[in-house]
């Protein structure tokens, strides 16, 4: 896997065979996994149900754990703005589980993210 430091991944569920959140900042977990180590670092259970401005304060909340790549659907303008302000790399994947996102990401089979998608 190339160099994609720690990659957050929005998540149905808490393992690599879990389907892919469509949501980004109200995705029930985010796996973190290690490119390097080549593991989840942590599972980061996102239970808010705030009505507004979630984007950024996810993207605070992975900020603080050291995060350089998000994998995920869509995002929003909010938190592209703070994705992209913070230095992480947004890469888009729908329609399949996080193991699979992140073997596309390393085969370079994934599209980076200019422009918020909604």
């Amino acid at each position: 896997m190339g160099s994609f430091g720690k990659i957050a991944v929005p998540s149905k569920g808490k393992t690599l065979d879990s389907m892919v959140d469509d949501r980004f900042a109200r995705a029930r977990n985010f796996i973190i996994y290690d490119s390097e180590e080549k593991e989840i670092v942590e599972i980061v259970n996102n239970e808010t149900d705030q009505a507004h401005g979630m984007g950024p304060k996810i993207v605070q909340l992975l900020e603080s754990k050291k995060v350089k790549t998000v994998i995920a659907p869509s995002v929003g303008l909010n938190a592209f703005e703070s994705l992209k302000a913070a230095g992480i790399e947004i890469y888009l994947f729908s329609n399949g589980t996080v193991k699979e996102a992140l073997e596309k990401l390393d085969h370079g089979e994934l599209k980076r993210m200019e422009s918020p998608s909604n």
